[in-house]
């Protein structure tokens, strides 16, 4: 049976999935929290954009469209890991016991 605009559930499927392989995977950041001057809330960024923090500024972004979130916070350079994580050069290593 064919839809009202001639297309096979299967055609219709097909098509999908090729505009689905065929665009770039597009994500973005939306800045919610800011005490950063250059990072105002409501700011939408690139998923690779980088963070440049100084000392005491905090920058809270939600990530979309999976919609987590993610804190940079402190002096340094900050973004998203390949793999979707945050990085914060504040962050520190668990030392061995």
């Amino acid at each position: 049976m064919h839809g009202c605009f001639g297309f096979s559930r299967s055609a219709l499927a097909a098509l999908m999935i090729g505009m689905a392989l065929a665009s770039p995977a597009m994500a973005d950041m939306q800045v919610i929290e800011s005490n950063a001057t250059n990072y105002k809330v409501g700011l939408t960024v690139p998923d690779n954009a980088k963070f440049e923090l100084k000392s005491g500024e905090r920058v809270r972004v939600l990530v979309l469209p999976t919609k987590q979130t993610r804190v940079f916070e402190g002096k340094g350079s900050h973004g998203l890991e390949p793999r979707g994580g945050a990085r914060s050069v504040t962050q520190k290593k668990k030392q061995p016991d």
